[in-house]
């Protein structure tokens, strides 16, 4: 089935080599050093996933389940080796729901100094839109060897981000939902609501719409964000 979706490279990224199309995963599928992380849940990969990904029971990779902390560094080494992630290995995320969740394991990696890592374009929506193979099989990851080497520069802490509630040079960019913001749904924390200073941008609305979702091309994000404050000058979180 042929869609109607410009590449990566079309769409004006500054780093579209960060995302992967289906043609470039469909040649790869057999190579023994690119490894595709279904980050669906275990459920949803059970009925159907593309042919030789692999799956952890905690696609968010936290050290505990309902912490929002992730896993420290050893028990993250042990999780990517366990999913065949090593040192040398390409890795190709992906999910369901407009790749936020593959986001996750991107975000994840970059903080453990693994830069080898991709999102799969148009994430299992595409893939499947275009009739491209599926598996129910569940495959047996190599033995692989990962070094976590955490990068403080992707990572802010608590008393960072107090900081920048205050810095006219940093913004807090909060895109989490409009329920979430506005304090309807505390999603299970103490209190609902939002940081201080900070701008909303759910996630969505840097994703086209439609049945195959992808990340809006790089002049629609920059006008958006531009328009919100948020500028290439400022040190920007998000969360």
């Amino acid at each position: 089935m042929a869609l109607n979706i410009k590449s990566p490279q079309e769409r004006g990224y500054t780093n579209p080599d960060l995302l992967v199309t289906t043609d470039w995963l469909a040649e790869r599928l057999d190579d023994p050093n690119v490894v595709v992380v279904d980050q669906d849940l275990p459920d949803n990969y059970a009925r159907v996933h593309i042919p030789g990904a692999v799956v952890y029971q905690d696609h968010y990779y936290k050290e505990l389940s309902g912490t929002p902390y992730i896993q420290d560094a050893r028990t993250f080494a042990a999780t990517m080796e366990s999913l065949g992630i090593g040192d040398d290995t390409t890795v190709v995320a992906y999910d369901s729901d407009a790749n936020h969740v593959a986001a996750r394991l991107f975000w994840a990696l970059k903080y453990y100094g693994h830069e080898d890592v991709k999102i799969l374009d148009g994430g299992f929506p595409k893939w499947l839109a275009e009739g491209r193979p599926l598996s129910r099989e569940t495959p047996n990851p190599k033995p692989a060897n990962f070094t976590s080497r955490p990068q403080g520069d992707v990572f802010s802490d608590k008393d960072d981000v107090l900081a920048c509630t205050t810095d006219t040079n940093a913004i807090l960019l909060d895109v989490r939902t409009d329920e979430e913001w506005d304090g309807t749904n505390k999603r299970g924390t103490a209190r609902g609501g939002r940081i201080g200073n900070s701008v909303h941008l759910e996630w969505k609305n840097f994703i086209t719409e439609g049945d195959v979702p992808v990340i809006k091309p790089a002049d629609e994000l920059r006008e958006m964000l531009v328009a919100n404050g948020v500028t290439p000058d400022k040190k920007v979180v998000a969360y």
